[in-house]
């Protein structure tokens, strides 16, 4: 009889299992690349003993240790899977020694204390897991709870006699060790001496666990609420496949997988500002900018770059310092970068780390860059990949990679903000005209800010000298900002716009004037075209 149950203990722990590493490894892997890239482990005896400054010591260190799996395909899924898993097994072991499952009651009572186990152990992981889906979780928030749990489990080795000095003792222990695992062995505890009637006991246990996190909170630095819940960061979340597949263009944007990132922006389709900037400067390096750009949701000029304000969301700083990167601008890069360093969690983030290493290689500063180079020598993952950027000691690949990055950097400045970016393109194109990437940012600028005198003024100063056909979106504006000025037909021809242009152009402005169409409508015949966007787009 015991075995048949057993099996059926067992057949419940692996279906949650497989389910587990499923959802994972397919359906939510960039979420936990995501996770590698906002910590740091360094393998370094300062780095160790800084662990020691806050509470659960060991399930920190434990969990960002183990967060290093993450980088290797199919293991961070099984890391994150069995972890959980630990926690319950080890959930179905203690409630088994507070309410024993094989006593003589009855094949009944046997079956419901059975199902009862397992369907609050499934529970308990199923929270876990979907704990676990937030972007500030991290794995030492499962740890703790195992930690206590563990901990627990010896508590019921320890004979009676001395269990008034184990329930002053281990609520201490596990607050050092294991943070707010404390309050999973209290809980424990709790259940197991007053089921045994001990409530003197179970009311000692209680004063010192309730009384430890509070009287320690000052040594530690942390706030009342803080210390009551460390190193967890949230007790309730759930999946959430947009900010998955917002992760996936982040993860590849940042390995130079811009052709995919554009490729998925398109399919996913997402009326997202985040989306909307993965989309734009994924075809923009793509040098199809001009020719997708209305083809796309577009939350005016925040779709091309962000503004960082104290309400931007977090996604939207930690990726805000790729365009920037890529356009060649480093102090707005670096600017980026520092923020998204401060507002990650423990402000331990190795792609920043790399990020801010890469932007003062290219700006040449040798001490900066070893500063930051140094520092990622102290890692198991990116040892080599330092090694490889070393000043002086470059590959040849780094040494190519640097001199097209230098080419594009401005070799003027002057005092500006983050909220005119305008004044930052078009000091990147004062230095050197063939930046491309800068120049389609500029004028799209311009024209989704519905700015026409200056996009007008840019174009005339950095794409009229091409002496090159204006592109579809181009012309369209051109045909706007000519009219506007009255201009004289044989200069119009100098912009060389396609006639096609021309007769869609008196179309759409005859439709539009008699108003012929309703806006819908005119949306079916012309709703990707800027003239379209010029009068119907509005900005909230």
């Amino acid at each position: 009889m015991k075995s048949k149950y057993r099996v059926i203990v067992v057949a419940a722990f692996v279906l949650w299992t497989i389910v587990s590493f499923v959802f994972f490894q397919i359906f939510y892997k960039y979420h936990l690349l995501h996770r590698l890239d906002m910590q740091l482990f360094l393998y370094s005896r300062d780095y160790v003993l800084g662990y020691f400054g806050h509470p659960a010591w060991l399930a920190s260190l434990a969990g960002d240790f183990l967060t290093q799996s993450f980088y290797f395909n199919v293991a961070g899924a099984l890391v994150q899977t069995f972890v959980i898993l630990a926690l319950g097994i080890l959930f179905y072991q203690s409630l088994g020694r507070i309410v024993p499952f094989f006593q003589n009651n009855g094949e009944c009572d046997m079956k419901s204390r059975l199902w009862m186990r397992i369907v609050l152990s499934l529970c308990v992981m199923t929270w876990e897991l979907f704990r676990s889906c937030g972007l500030e979780y991290n794995l030492s928030s499962t740890l703790a709870l195992v930690g206590g749990l563990t901990l627990f489990l010896l508590y019921l080795q320890v004979p009676f006699r001395v269990r008034y000095v184990s329930a002053v003792l281990l609520p201490l222990l596990a607050y050092w060790l294991f943070g707010y695992g404390l309050w999973i062995l209290l809980f424990f505890i709790l259940l197991c001496e007053l089921r045994s009637r001990h409530y003197i006991l179970a009311l000692a246990c209680l004063v010192v666990s309730v009384t430890i996190p509070f009287l320690l909170r000052q040594s530690y630095a942390l706030t009342v609420p803080q210390s009551m819940k460390y190193p967890s960061a949230l007790f309730w979340n759930k999946p959430d496949f947009t900010i998955e597949k917002l992760l996936e263009m982040d993860v590849l944007g940042f390995n130079n997988q811009w052709y995919a990132v554009s490729q998925l922006s398109a399919q996913y389709n997402m009326r997202s500002g985040i989306a909307s900037y993965f989309y734009n400067l994924s075809h923009a390096i793509c040098n199809e900018l001009p020719d997708k750009v209305m083809d796309y949701y577009q939350p005016g000029v925040f779709g091309l770059l962000f503004q960082l304000n104290p309400k931007t969301p977090f996604l939207a700083i930690w990726s805000s310092n790729e365009v920037w990167f890529q356009l060649g601008d480093m102090t707005m890069a670096e600017h980026s970068a520092l923020l998204g360093m401060i507002f990650s969690p423990n402000h331990r983030s190795v792609r920043m780390v790399k990020r801010l290493a890469e932007i003062n290689m290219v700006n040449g500063d040798t001490a900066a860059a070893m500063k930051y180079l140094c520092i990622l020598q102290k890692t198991w993952l990116y040892n080599s990949w330092a090694n490889e950027r070393i000043p002086g000691k470059e590959s040849d690949k780094i040494k190519t990679w640097l001199h097209e990055k230098r080419s594009f950097i401005p070799q003027t400045d002057t005092i500006r903000d983050v909220v005119n970016p305008a004044m930052s393109l078009r000091l990147l194109l004062d230095s050197n005209r063939a930046n491309k990437l800068a120049l389609d940012y500029l004028l799209c600028y311009d024209l989704l800010a519905k700015d026409i005198p200056a996009f007008m003024s840019d174009y005339d100063t950095y794409r009229l000298p091409k002496h090159e056909a204006a592109e579809r979106i181009y012309a369209q504006a051109l045909l706007i900002g000519l009219a506007m000025q009255r201009t004289p037909a044989e200069d119009v021809r100098k912009y060389m716009i396609a006639p096609e242009i021309f007769a869609d152009f008196e179309t759409y402005t005859g439709l539009y004037e008699k108003n012929d169409l309703g806006r819908s409508r005119l949306a079916d015949q012309f709703g990707k075209t800027y003239w379209f966007y010029y009068h119907f787009a509005t900005f909230k």
